[in-house]
């Protein structure tokens, strides 16, 4: 007995060779090897056609995965190997693509190891038979900003996700001078005059009663958030006012991923316009003046809420301005946290180094920083000028506007031409606190007045030298890191894992590297 569903597959197999007979009677009458050749390949493409089922026929070749509708004749005809060879040049074009951005990061990171280090080329410049292979080495080392971040397709825990708005706010974007090449920043120094400008000109970023104010409120909840934390941890230590906060190890969700030696960086962001003024200035005084402009006109650009990472001992970082200037910072200590810096003007014209060392004081309110640490700028012809650093003071902490202000004065000394200066801050009457007032001295005698405001103008006798709607600060980039050097602040780990917003891991750096270095500075006291 035969099934029926059996004897009608083998009709239905029967049909090809049925409908080509009719379409092609002539050939019944030609070649019978012929026909025999027709018939065995129509059968050939019947066995090989996938078996149907209910969604449809599947395409048995792996790079096919999608189901045909049934109308759609399956098999090794022109179109299926048409679509066929389509996906697989397009696996290939991606397995290619892939293969050359790699070898474009592994070019990348080779070439920083050339590119990072100037000596290279000088070295190179010395020996006349390889002059050729200076082609591809830039003129400047390579910078970078920020160090690109890692993917991370995992969902942020609800912590993560406010820390990582923290940091977006971090951000900071400043106005920074777009005529940043070397040849407009030499026409800008060289055409440099007072301003004609008599208005009471203040940055946008100015309170009412003084100071640098705090707009975001977005980030002043989640700062005043943290210092309630900060108080649960530290207790009554911190409202006593007599703690040094440079000893606390804060917890890094109250930071941003920068380290504070960038600031560090930031504070010559004026130097290519006034200092390199001062270089082509002989009259002492007025190099005086441009020092005293350089100093405080960067006061409302270097401040800020968010407290960076403090250094590690032996920690680097180093910048460029676009002008040649070169600027390098290293933590030398741990207790007292003293940070070196040491900025070198273009063709050595100048040198500008000294140290910060800062002392941190919390109040119910407010946080007072005072930097004990000393500036020197010394020129090529031998004059060397010494200032102090004033203090800081940040105020609503948990209430009140949130704001820093600038305190104390700054004393500018000039042995060698028997020069002085004093500025006073926050010494004007009926002023906000932000007005300075004070005097430049030559061998004892008054030779002209000095007025303003660090968040918006300085005048010398009624001149106005810097204005902040008029003078723009220039960008130090910093260096892109050498493998080599692994003291370069954007290699800490925590740093790293602070800017991928995984603030556990983060925290869990953070720890070990400050108790190697508490290991440390048992291993360097002497033995009794």
């Amino acid at each position: 007995m035969i099934c029926c569903s059996s004897s009608k597959k083998k009709d239905e197999n029967k049909k090809p060779i049925e409908i080509l007979e009719q379409i092609a009677p002539e050939n019944q009458q030609g070649d019978k090897s012929c026909r025999t050749n027709q018939q065995q390949e129509v059968e050939l493409e019947m066995e090989e056609r996938p078996k149907k089922n209910s969604v449809g026929y599947q395409v048995q070749d792996e790079n096919v995965s999608a189901s045909i509708c049934p109308s759609f004749v399956v098999g090794k005809t022109p179109f299926t190997l048409f679509v066929m060879s389509l996906l697989e040049k397009q696996q290939t074009m991606k397995k290619e693509s892939q293969q050359q951005e790699e070898m474009k990061i592994d070019f990348q990171e080779d070439l920083s190891v050339i590119v990072s280090y100037p000596q290279i080329e000088a070295e190179v410049k010395n020996n006349e038979k390889d002059k050729s292979q200076l082609a591809d080495i830039p003129d400047q080392p390579e910078v970078i900003q920020e160090e690109d971040e890692e993917e991370d397709d995992r969902e942020m825990s609800e912590e993560e996700a406010k820390n990582a708005a923290i940091y977006k706010w971090a951000k900071e974007i400043h106005d920074y001078n777009t005529d940043n090449t070397e040849e407009l920043i030499s026409q800008a120094v060289s055409n440099f005059k007072p301003l004609q400008s008599k208005e009471e000109s203040r940055s946008t970023l100015a309170h009412k009663d003084g100071g640098k104010v705090c707009k975001n409120k977005k980030l002043i909840r989640t700062l005043r958030a943290i210092g309630k934390e900060l108080i649960k941890q530290i207790g009554k230590q911190i409202l006593s006012g007599n703690l040094n906060l440079t000893t606390v190890s804060f917890p890094i969700k109250a930071m941003i991923p920068k380290s504070a030696l960038e600031k560090v960086l930031m504070s010559s962001c004026l130097f290519p316009l006034y200092i390199n003024r001062a270089v082509l200035e002989k009259d002492p005084i007025e190099r005086m003046k441009l020092i005293i402009c350089a100093t405080l006109g960067n006061f409302y650009l270097n401040c800020s809420f968010l407290k960076p990472l403090n250094p590690i001992l032996g920690e680097t970082i180093s910048g460029l301005y676009q002008d040649g200037t070169t600027a390098y910072a290293e933590q030398i200590s741990h207790h007292p946290p003293i940070s070196y810096f040491l900025t070198i003007g273009p063709k050595n014209s100048y040198k500008f180094y000294g140290y910060y060392n800062y002392e941190a004081k919390a109040g119910v309110n407010s946080l007072s920083l005072r930097n004990k640490g000393k500036r020197f700028l010394q020129f090529a012809d031998g004059e060397l000028i010494e200032y102090n650093f004033a203090g800081e003071e940040y105020s609503g902490s948990f209430w009140g506007p949130m704001k820093v202000e600038c305190k104390g004065k700054i004393t500018f000394l000039d042995k060698k031409n028997d020069i002085s200066a004093c500025v006073e801050l926050d010494s004007v009457m009926w002023k906000a606190s932000d007005y300075l007032s004070g005097e430049i001295k030559q061998k004892g005698k008054k030779v002209c007045k000095i007025y303003g405001s660090y968040m918006g103008y300085i005048e010398f006798g009624e001149v106005r030298y810097w204005d902040v709607n008029y003078i723009r600060p220039y960008e130090c980039k910093v260096f892109k890191p050498n493998p080599f050097l692994l003291s370069d602040a954007s290699f800490r780990p925590d740093l790293r894992q602070l800017k991928r917003n995984k603030v556990q891991e983060a925290q869990k750096e953070k720890d070990d590297l400050e108790m190697q270095q508490r290991q440390d500075a048992k291993l360097r006291k002497p033995k009794k």
